[in-house]
């Protein structure tokens, strides 16, 4: 069966500004995530596990290179970036990613949001390959999409909530979308779910006796500047890292700005074109 998002999931993307697509990591690959997973919470057991912050970077001084090169990888798996591909078009640039771990009966919930918000990439051009390492389950935490949020391309409202022991320090503003619209999305481990950048999405803390553990990979097109001059962002410590130092990897196609600078944050790193 062919991998990429078939006419239907197309056009479900378009409506919803989110899609799951039929292909799954194969066994060998989800294992090598998971256990990849594993090694990172070992190796920064004083990290907050919703605050890993782009673990395909080498972190300067940190102890496991090889470890953050092994994530890497993970981004560049061929039919993630072949629907990412159909998604945001040739020109795929990686620019960040992020582990989501609720740990069982303390995972906090994560406010509503438009990433957007938190991101400097102007035009507003990322999609986001959210994969499940656990089952996501209502119980403990799925993810919740706005469906057709993305419509219009509009930043919502967000307002301050620090102080208020959320996995972020904003969150959109009441009336702001119609709760109506709000999908919940479990998700198998190996499953994943692309939303668009401006699909307001949450989730509710985990209760459940269950980890919940997801890996995003941030995909943004060639057409898109990472602007690093940019103040935005979240003032939380322990779930942002600076973002004008985030090394980016051009995994196909080109730059069509010319303007995005790929040798910030890599720190003699090798890097690859696929």
């Amino acid at each position: 069966m062919d991998h990429r998002l078939s006419a239907e999931r197309l056009a479900a993307w378009t409506r919803d500004g989110f899609v799951v697509p039929d292909y799954q990591l194969p066994p060998a690959t989800l294992a090598a995530l998971a256990g990849a997973l594993e090694e990172l919470l070992a190796t920064y057991p004083r990290m907050p596990t919703e605050g890993l912050v782009s673990p395909h970077i080498r972190y300067l001084g940190g102890p496991a290179p090889d470890l953050h090169d092994r994530f890497l990888e993970l981004c560049r798996v061929p039919e993630v970036l072949d629907i990412a591909e159909q998604l945001i078009g040739p020109d795929i640039i990686l620019w960040g990613s992020r582990i989501f771990s609720k740990s069982a009966r303390t995972g906090r919930a994560t406010p509503w949001h438009q990433d957007g918000e938190y991101w400097p990439i102007r035009p507003l051009a990322t999609v986001t390959a959210w994969i499940a390492i656990d089952a996501t389950t209502p119980a403990n935490g799925c993810l919740r999409l706005v469906a057709g949020s993305h419509q219009g391309k509009r930043l919502m409202r967000h307002e301050s909530i620090a102080g208020r022991g959320a996995a972020l320090d904003k969150e959109i503003a009441p009336g702001e979308f119609d709760a109506g619209d709000v999908v919940e999305v479990p998700l198998a481990p190996g499953q994943m779910v692309f939303f668009d950048v401006y699909t307001a999405h949450g989730a509710t803390a985990n209760t459940s006796g269950e980890r919940r553990a997801g890996f995003a990979i941030r995909y943004m097109p060639g057409s898109a500047l990472y602007d690093r001059e940019m103040r935005v962002g979240s003032g939380q410590d322990d779930v942002q890292t600076d973002l004008s130092e985030r090394a980016l990897f051009l995994l196909r196609g080109q730059d069509r700005t010319g303007r995005n600078d790929f040798e910030i944050g890599h720190d003699g790193m090798r890097v690859e074109v696929a």
